[in-house]
């Protein structure tokens, strides 16, 4: 099995079936049709089962009992499933509800990982507000979803540029090597897990090979809300403490350097220089 897709189910209002209909409808145009989904809540496991089975034309693999364990836990627990119950995988991606795919939209982010030393690689995605991250472009959303197939074929550009975002694809050997999410010190639901594997990843290469993500817009994803991170409160702030428990002052310099964004380097700089301050 070259490709297993992992997912986070949760329905919450009746907007999130739209989007669980559409990503999953999308999903069925893949080259890799094999999905791990962790039920997170509102569907018991037999009502998803059901659900999946007759919508879709998709190899689902359920997990959970419908409990939201958080972002960090359940990715965790779709990597594990994977590595104990689909050994022969070679590459492990991570996809949202809230995203549109276009047909074999995982062919060119595979090819480059067989091609290039690098433990993952992340889709080129383009948001609501037509807004393509790590290019500074923007484009003009269709109005039909059917007409999502051609818009986004038409966004790819060959143009590989540092930075991260979701969907992304890892090498399954080398996340299982670093640890994946490490639900020990990531106790928040969401916001700095994909930070911690982004250092995991960065300490498996050593510092002195300068290692940085990459977003490869040889594929482009619609992503109806990115960037959650630069807005989210809450129970993130539990995340982040244990992220700087896992890997101290001197991680938060390093991924002011890994992210290719200003956003991100600057506010990962300003916790460094705060750290050192204390």
């Amino acid at each position: 099995m070259s490709l297993v897709h992992t997912l986070l189910f949760m329905l919450r209002q009746g907007q999130d079936m739209k989007f669980a209909l559409s990503c999953l409808k999308s999903l069925e145009k893949s080259t890799y049709k094999t999905i791990v989904v962790y039920n997170q809540g509102d569907l018991t496991n037999d009502n998803l089962k059901n659900f999946l089975k007759e919508n879709f034309k998709l190899d689902c693999h359920i997990i959970g009992d419908g409990t939201n364990v958080g972002t960090t836990v359940g990715r965790q627990k779709c990597f594990e499933y994977i590595w104990k119950n689909i050994p022969d995988t070679l590459y492990i991606s991570e996809l949202h509800l809230d995203m549109v795919f276009s047909p074999n939209w995982e062919t060119p982010l595979v090819t480059y990982l067989e091609n290039n030393e690098e433990p993952l690689i992340s889709c080129g995605i383009v948001d609501k507000k037509g807004a393509m991250p790590f290019l500074n472009k923007t484009a003009v959303l269709p109005e039909q979803l059917s007409q999502y197939d051609d818009f986004l074929l038409g966004l790819r550009t060959d143009s590989v540029v540092q930075g991260f975002t979701n969907p992304c694809i890892h090498v399954s050997e080398i996340l299982k090597k670093t640890g994946g999410y490490n639900a020990a010190f990531l106790k928040g639901r969401q916001c700095f897990e994909d930070d911690s594997m982004l250092l995991g990843y960065y300490y498996y290469y050593g510092t002195k090979r300068g290692w940085y993500p990459k977003v490869n817009y040889n594929s482009v994803v619609y992503h109806e809300i990115a960037g959650q991170r630069m807005t989210a409160g809450g129970k993130s702030a539990d995340n982040y403490d244990g992220l700087v428990k896992q890997y101290g002052t001197m991680g938060l310099k390093a991924l002011s350097e890994l992210h290719g964004s200003p956003w991100h380097k600057q506010y990962f700089l300003t916790r460094y220089q705060e750290g050192l301050n204390k």
